[in-house]
């Protein structure tokens, strides 16, 4: 039996009615996924607000301005700041082809019913920022209006630590960094609760994929692309589950492959071992985006053919169904 889900492409310049009824309508979820270790065992709200007066203080205002926009109590205060979170996890396929006309392609494969399935085009500071949101107000992929693109993986372990959710670190760095460096600056220096891997494309073509673990250093390289371990070879059980090995041999084939174009390498997205189908275990593909620093334009690719094209200078609001 086929699964269909609603997209919506949003566009609101700060954070308002059409925010706010998304909010509404997924608190619930989100704070039962939050509390599902017991309330006891997240952070209370002094020990959130310090850690972000410390972290990422330009932050802070958009935070308490959220606090207030939904009348959250304070759970849901505690829960907006995506500190020390619940553990989730994801699958996910990067890469950026740097030929030419660099741009950051990506597979984002998760649970068909944990995904926001949003897009928003919003200006929450002094910046425009395209992104794919998670945990309300947090980024899964994304690029600001100074062409710096970024998107997220699931590093393949559950070590856990004290920091921050990744959507919300990621969402710092769109709305105050220009560049690679700076985006890379932030995650050396902001802590994350777990693994993750964050590429990162900007406007100048710089590239680097930044390995984060909450137990370990974080290691920076100017390799283009990222699946779900890492270094070399980390065996973990995810990595084989999610053929991690598979996709990252696959991405370096078609990387260096003098035969390939952009095109074909944008499509190779859209079929093994890239494309995951494992929707009832909760590993399935849920869409291909496409970031372009150069057009500073945006591509969104869903199963049986679907596309939408968005950029900084035309982004229309649309909500449509789409079938898995």
């Amino acid at each position: 039996m086929k699964n269909t889900r609603l997209v919506q492409f949003v566009n609101e310049e700060k954070a308002g009615d059409k925010w706010l009824a998304f909010y509404r309508a997924a608190i619930d979820g989100y704070r039962k996924w939050f509390l599902s270790e017991g309330e006891f065992n997240r952070p209370n709200y002094q020990a959130c607000h310090n850690a972000i007066k410390k972290y990422m203080p330009e932050l802070e205002p958009l935070w308490l301005s959220l606090i207030e926009l939904t009348g959250a109590d304070d759970l849901e205060a505690r829960l907006l700041s995506f500190y020390c979170p619940a553990p989730y996890v994801s699958g996910c396929s990067q890469a950026v082809w740097t030929k030419y006309n660099p741009v950051l392609v990506r597979n984002y494969d998760y649970d068909l019913d944990l995904c926001e399935m949003r897009v928003m085009k919003t200006r929450w500071f002094d910046t425009d920022v395209i992104a794919s949101t998670d945990c309300l107000w947090g980024v899964l992929d994304g690029m600001n209006e100074h062409g710096l693109c970024l998107s997220l993986s699931f590093g393949g372990t559950r070590d856990r630590g004290v920091g921050f959710g990744i959507p919300v670190i990621l969402r710092y760095i769109l709305e105050f960094c220009q560049t690679t460096q700076q985006a890379v600056e932030v995650l050396q220096r902001v802590p994350t609760h777990m693994a993750y891997n964050v590429t990162i494309l900007d406007a100048g073509y710089n590239v680097n994929t930044v390995e984060i673990n909450p137990n370990n250093i974080t290691r920076v390289s100017h390799i283009p692309l990222a699946v779900n371990h890492q270094g070399e070879y980390e065996l973990t059980d995810y990595a084989v589950f999610s053929k991690s090995y598979e996709r990252k041999k696959f991405l370096i084939e078609k990387l260096y492959d003098p035969m390939i174009n952009i095109e074909s390498f944008i499509d190779s997205f859209e079929y093994t071992p890239l494309f995951a189908e494992n929707y009832d275990e909760g590993f399935g593909t849920l869409y291909t985006a496409v970031y372009n620093p150069t057009l500073k334009a945006t591509e969104f690719r869903w199963p049986y053919g679907v596309r939408r094209y968005r950029s900084f200078v035309n982004f229309e609001e649309e909500a449509f169904v789409v079938t898995y």
